[in-house]
């Protein structure tokens, strides 16, 4: 019998929206992959700094760590990942991508094997949110033979993460067990505290599959995954104000020593895949539950964090504490206050069935790639966020006083959704048709009952034409969508997206450049704990009116090498985006007091990577990333105390294989310990990157 190894890898086609980097050159229209090779580059645990090299794709920092990470594709709106359709391995994987999209849980990054970008008209076939485009992230698929790997690393603030991974595939099945410990004691002090500041990340993934003979006529293959994680991390929602952030980025009020992030997630997904001909059909059935209980402070002496903060900055304050020299010396802890620390607990459902049939079509000189695609889906988060009261003395001591009925409540969501796409080839053309439906309730139960209904059409339209061997022109234009949430009062968003852009290969070099734009009929924002430039009711949406994103994407990699021995890896990433609201209105909160010509709120209008390695045939090897991102402002109005600072981050990262199994490794990152404000979300408080932070590592493949 011929073993595994022998035979054609057949691997679940539901995985990828991709496929592999050789397949993006055939995209009609702007994709990337980074794989697993560049992965290990850096050991990157932060999805934040893998995305820095994608352009097109931004992020606001929140904690340094990217454990609740903030992304945007082409200028949407970055508040938790919520307006970017996200997945692993195809399968929607934000805790309720329909009725609460935000992502406060995130796939660890440090055991993913590669990451998928879809923008343009192409990125119609991946919904509910199509305006910026889909992130798909690729877990450790089942090797073909037996084998395995393993992690150990030791770096700074006693950082420990030792990932392990062993699997391996005979003829009619296959098997991966997979897991990571990731923990850290954080890099923030605490002011009149001893606590930690970091956290505890576990993550476990088990892989099965059976599959009929490789070399059969109709090819079954059934893949089981289980997977698990949990997290307990000691982060809060309050930054620093001005003064404090100068005296020392990397403080925390000791107020906040009670507040602590602790939730779970369980994922399993089933899927089968038959093949036959030019035919693969794959249908996955997925349920997935997350739960989570983020305790943190949510009023200091009655008033908002927002408005304590502006009152310690600006003397600017509210009813109950009155003076600017009292709000300093209640963060502090130099003043007795009562502090409201909220149970935010909740817990979320999503399931569903999905299929995906692709066919490819001769019809004389014209190649068809046909594919349908249609999934059912159900999802829900249910509130449950009681308030506990407590007291803090004029020595900064926190003592517990009560606790408060909790806030309840459950919305739901149901969607059917459906595509067809083609990619027809004749000669040097490739046309690209797509079209897209969407049919979703979201309600919302409970004393402010409301509800949400929506059916919507979406048209794509992509073509490349092959200018020569090396050179290909791309264009598209795609209708784009993003779900109304369950307010019962805003409208959908909507936006009218092209590209066009010109890619070129030739032996070490890959260039691609897009211009891109985005008519935005109706932006829309939800108010959310983590963002917005005021006060407002936690799930309402705020239609912002008609907005223009548009911009241009750079992307340069070439290998050049400079004798047999040596090889200089060099690259730029360059994007720059001028996002603009073309409407005058103000909220109160979720976007606050807009005028025509406003920036879009935490979008930097140039971000730069510079990359720059040296790879020896000896086995060892060094890299270096340049990543600069221009000044921007925490809201539209950009008012004091608002902005956010041009920054500049230089990691560096080498490594040595001593043979084909072991390899050791070392990376800095923010090599020059800068300390600028790289955010003032979630709510006011200035925040810094991640200081220079240094880790060994040891890597044993088998």
């Amino acid at each position: 019998m011929a073993n595994a190894a022998e035979e054609t890898n057949h691997q679940l086609s539901a995985v990828t929206i991709i496929g592999s980097e050789e397949k993006v050159q055939q995209v009609a229209g702007s994709a990337h992959v980074i794989d697993s090779v560049e992965l290990e580059k850096f050991e990157y645990t932060d999805i934040q700094k893998i995305l820095a090299g994608v352009p097109g794709v931004s992020f606001r920092n929140e904690e340094g760590h990217g454990l609740r990470p903030n992304i945007s594709i082409r200028g949407t709106r970055d508040d938790r990942s919520g307006k970017i359709t996200l997945m692993e391995d195809g399968v929607l994987i934000a805790p309720a991508p329909y009725s609460a999209s935000s992502a406060y849980y995130f796939p660890s990054a440090g055991r993913i094997s590669g990451v998928e970008v879809m923008k343009g008209a192409s990125a119609i076939k991946n919904g509910p949110y199509t305006v910026g485009g889909a992130l798909n992230l690729l877990s450790t698929p089942i090797p073909e033979t037996f084998g395995g790997k393993v992690n150990l690393e030791y770096g700074a603030d006693n950082t420990v993460r030792n990932y392990a991974n062993v699997g391996d595939s005979k003829q009619n099945y296959g098997w991966l067990i997979e897991g990571q410990k990731h923990q850290t004691d954080g890099f923030d002090t605490i002011q009149n505290a001893d606590d930690d500041t970091g956290f505890t990340k576990d993550d476990l993934m088990a892989k099965f599959r059976i599959n009929s003979d490789r070399s059969a006529d109709v090819y079954h293959q059934v893949d089981l995954k289980l997977q698990y994680s949990s997290e307990l991390s000691d982060q809060t929602y309050i930054g620093l104000t001005e003064a404090d952030f100068k005296k020392d980025a990397h403080s925390r009020y000791g107020l906040t020593q009670q507040d602590e992030m602790d939730n779970e997630h369980k994922e399993v997904t089933l899927s089968h895949l038959v093949e036959f001909g030019n035919t693969s059909i794959t249908t996955t059935g997925y349920y997935i539950e997350f739960k989570r209980d983020w305790f943190k402070v949510n009023k200091i002496g009655g008033d908002g964090i927002n408005n304590l903060i502006d009152c310690a900055n600006t003397g600017n304050c509210g009813s109950n504490i009155t003076t600017q020299a009292d709000a300093i010396a209640v963060l502090h802890g130099e003043q007795a206050t009562s502090l409201d620390i909220k149970h935010n607990n909740r817990a979320y459902v999503s399931k569903g069935l999905q299929t995906r049939i692709a066919h490819q079509l001769n019809v004389g000189d014209v190649e068809h790639n046909l594919e349908f695609g249609a999934r059912y889906h159900e999802d829900s988060e249910r509130r449950d966020q009681p308030t506990e009261l407590w007291q803090q003395d004029a020595n900064g001591n926190l003592a517990y006083v009560s606790t408060g009925a909790p806030e309840k409540r459950f919305t739901k969501a149901r969607a059917w959704s459906a595509y067809v796409a083609d990619d027809i080839q004749l000669g040097n053309w490739v046309v690209s048709p797509g079209v897209r439906h969407e049919s979703y309730k979201i309600q919302r139960q409970g004393s402010s009952a409301k509800e949400t209904e929506q059916n919507v059409t979406l048209l794509g339209l992509g073509t490349s034409y092959q200018i020569n061997e090396q050179l290909i022109a791309f264009a598209g234009m795609h209708e784009g969508h993003s779900p109304s949430p369950n307010d019962g009062a805003s409208d959908p968003e909507e936006a009218l997206n092209s590209e066009l852009g010109l890619r070129f290969i030739n032996q070490g070099l890959y260039a691609e450049t897009t211009v891109f734009h985005s008519d935005y009929s109706n932006l829309l924002g939800t108010c959310t704990a983590s963002g917005g430039a005021g006060e407002c009711s936690i799930g309402d949406a705020s239609n912002a009116g008609e907005a223009t994103v548009q911009g241009l994407e750079v992307l340069v990699n070439y290998d050049y090498s400079l004798n047999q021995a040596l090889t200089l890896p060099v690259g730029i990433t360059y994007t720059y985006t001028d996002a603009q609201f073309d409407t005058t209105f103000d909220d109160g909160g979720v976007w606050g007091s807009v005028e025509k010509g406003d920036k879009l709120p935490s979008l930097s209008d140039q971000q730069v990577q510079l990359r720059i390695g040296l790879a020896h045939a000896s086995g060892f090897s060094t890299d270096m990333n340049v990543n600069y991102y221009s000044e921007t402002c925490a809201t539209a109005a950009c008012n004091a105390n608002e902005e956010i600072d041009a920054y500049t981050v230089v990691d560096l990262a080498g490594r040595y294989q001593f043979n084909e199994q072991t390899r050791i490794y070392a990376s800095v990152e923010n090599l020059f310990d800068s300390e600028d404000i790289v955010a003032r979300a979630p709510k006011n408080g200035a925040r810094a990157q991640k200081p220079l932070t240094a880790l060994v590592g040891v890597g044993f493949n088998f």
